[in-house]
């Protein structure tokens, strides 16, 4: 798969432990050395700056700050920064919004376990700096 790279930094965010959980255990799979957890976009942006990700993945439907808020303020902190978004949201006006603030990529988050898991793994070969290889 891939060749672990240590100093790789993923921010994840998502309201749901058991979701933050399965993909945590994906992205460690997939070399990435420290993953950190943030329940929503609020703390997203409170912990961005001492983590210093090279890459988000970032839930649209939060509480207290939702994921397009949380994009537009990654965004502002650091702007060529790969931003996943993973969400349920169908809606495809939901996934141009996200394009229109700056979102690198868009993956649903419904579809089967192993679909998941190949999508996130096709996204972390093209995320630069991550060394990461399909």
């Amino acid at each position: 798969m891939s060749s672990c790279l240590p100093s790789t930094t993923a921010l994840l965010v998502d309201d749901e432990a058991y979701f933050r959980r399965f993909v945590g255990q994906l992205l460690t799979r997939y070399g990435i050395g420290r993953v950190v957890e943030a329940r929503d976009g609020q703390e997203a942006l409170e912990v961005f700056p001492a983590v210093q990700p090279d890459v988000v993945i970032l839930d649209i439907n939060m509480p207290r700050m939702d994921g397009i808020a949380a994009l537009r303020g990654l965004r502002q902190q650091a702007p060529g920064l790969p931003i996943v978004m993973l969400t349920s949201i169908a809606d495809e006006m939901m996934v141009e919004r996200c394009v229109d603030e700056g979102a690198t990529f868009f993956i649903r988050k419904d579809v089967p376990a192993h679909e998941l898991s190949a999508e996130l793994s096709a996204v972390l070969a093209e995320v630069p700096g991550t060394g990461l290889s399909a």
